[in-house]
C-alpha cells in the first residue's frame, strides 16, 4: 500500500472511531456526529452514445460534524471518487447520467462553519453552493445530474459543486415558517482535479476568474407545497440567468405518497454554457411497503446550447431502503442526442446502485 493510502486510510479510521466515540459517549448533546457514506454503481450501456460497456464508479465520503455550541456548527470531510467514469467513457451526455461520477482522486470536500442568529444564518467556508441553492427534494432519488442542479445555472454560473467545492459565503434570513430568502458570493474560478488542484487544496480568489453571484427566495406555504426562485451572475464570465422550481407532495393513505416537481433555467446570453433547461417528474413512495421505505422516481430533463441540439434524459428510478444504513436502487436512462447532438447515436443505459449511509 503506497503511502498517500495508508494516510488516507488512517484518517478516515479516526474519523470513523472518533466521530462514533463521541456521539456515544454524549448522545444527548451529540457535539460530535460521524459522516461516512459510500455509492457503488455498476453501469451498462446497452446502446448507442460513445460505446457499449460496463463500467464500476464508486464515490465515498468521510466527515464528522461538531456542534461546539447550540447556535454553530462545523463540517469537516473528505471525498474519493474511483472508477470507469460512465458519462466520459460510455454515454457522452453533457448533462451526466452518474452524478457521482469524477475523475479519480481524493480530495477535500468540506471544510465550513454555520452559525445562527435567531432568524438569520450564515455560513462560510469550503461548501458546495448547489447544496444551498437550486435544489429540489423530490427529485433526489434520480441519478442524472440534471434533477440535482438545474443545468444552465450550474453551467452558466460556473458553479462550484462536488467534486470541487469552492469558498463562499453565504446568508439566509428565515423571515417565516412559510418565507425564506438567502444570498451568497462563491469562487467563480475553482481549479479543476485535472487541472492542478489534485487535492482541492489550491483555493485563490481572483477577480479575473470572476466571483459568483446568487439570491434565492423560497416560499413554502401549507400543503407541502415548495416554490423557489433565483437569479446568479458571474461576474468572470459576465454569465447571468434566473431559474425557478415546484415541488409538491400529495398524502395518501398511511405513508403512501405522490410528489411532483418541474423546474426551468434561463440565461439570455450564456458564454459557453447552456442558455436553457427544463426538468419535471413524479414519484410514488410506498410503492410496495407500508413504511415508506421504497419510492418509485420518473423523469425528464432536456438541456440547450446556442448552436446545438437539446440534449433530453428520461429516466425510471426505484430506491428501496434495506435499513437505516443500506439501499439498494436499480436505474434507466434513455438519453437522447447526447452531447447536445454531436454524439449521433442515442443512449440507453442501466445502472444498478448499491448504498451504505451512516
Amino acid at each position: 500500500m503506497s503511502k498517500r493510502n495508508q494516510f488516507v486510510t488512517a484518517v478516515l479510521s479516526l474519523i470513523v472511531a472518533c466521530g462514533t466515540q463521541f456521539v456515544h459517549a454524549q448522545d444527548s448533546t451529540k457535539t460530535f456526529v460521524p459522516v461516512l457514506n459510500y455509492t457503488a454503481d455498476l453501469v451498462v450501456n446497452t446502446r448507442g452514445g460513445i460505446k457499449t460497456g460496463t463500467v464500476y464508479q464508486g464515490y465515498g465520503e468521510a466527515g464528522v460534524l461538531i456542534n461546539p455550541w447550540r447556535n454553530g456548527q462545523f463540517n469537516f470531510s473528505i471525498a474519493t471518487t474511483h472508477g470507469g467514469g460512465p458519462t466520459r467513457t460510455l454515454v457522452g451526455d453533457w448533462q451526466e447520467m452518474d452524478n457521482k461520477e469524477a475523475t479519480n482522486h481524493i480530495f477535500a470536500l468540506n471544510a465550513w462553519y454555520r452559525h445562527t442568529i435567531g432568524k438569520v444564518a450564515l455560513q462560510a467556508g469550503l461548501q458546495d453552493a448547489n447544496d444551498s441553492y437550486a435544489t429540489c427534494d423530490v427529485s433526489d432519488p434520480l441519478q442524472n445530474t440534471a434533477f440535482g442542479g438545474i443545468a444552465s445555472f450550474m453551467s452558466g454560473g460556473n458553479v462550484p459543486t462536488m467534486p470541487t467545492n469552492g469558498l463562499g459565503v453565504n446568508v439566509e434570513w428565515q423571515f417565516s415558517d412559510a418565507f425564506m430568502w438567502q444570498t451568497g458570493v462563491f469562487d467563480g474560478g475553482v481549479i479543476g482535479l485535472d487541472e492542478g488542484n489534485r487535492f482541492n487544496l489550491k483555493h485563490k480568489l481572483s477577480r479575473s476568474k470572476g466571483y459568483l453571484l446568487v439570491s434565492e427566495g423560497q416560499l413554502m406555504p401549507p400543503e407541502a407545497l415548495v416554490l423557489k426562485a433565483g437569479a446568479y451572475y458571474h461576474t468572470g464570465l459576465e454569465n447571468y440567468g434566473f431559474y425557478a422550481t415546484c415541488e409538491k407532495t400529495f398524502s395518501l393513505q398511511g405513508e403512501r405518497a405522490v410528489g411532483a416537481f418541474v423546474t426551468g433555467g434561463y440565461s439570455p446570453h450564456a458564454t459557453d454554457a447552456a442558455d436553457a433547461s427544463i426538468t419535471g417528474g413524479c414519484t410514488l413512495t410506498s410503492l410496495f411497503s407500508k413504511s415508506g421505505a421504497d419510492v418509485l422516481s420518473a423523469g425528464l430533463a432536456t438541456v440547450h446550447y446556442e448552436g446545438f441540439k437539446w440534449e433530453t434524459a428520461i429516466e425510471l428510478n426505484y430506491h428501496y431502503s434495506l435499513s437505516d444504513q443500506f439501499y439498494v436502487s436499480p436505474d434507466v436512462q434513455w438519453i437522447i442526442n447526447p452531447a447536445c447532438g454531436l454524439i449521433k447515436r442515442n443512449a440507453l443505459a442501466c445502472t444498478l446502485r448499491l448504498g451504505f449511509e451512516l
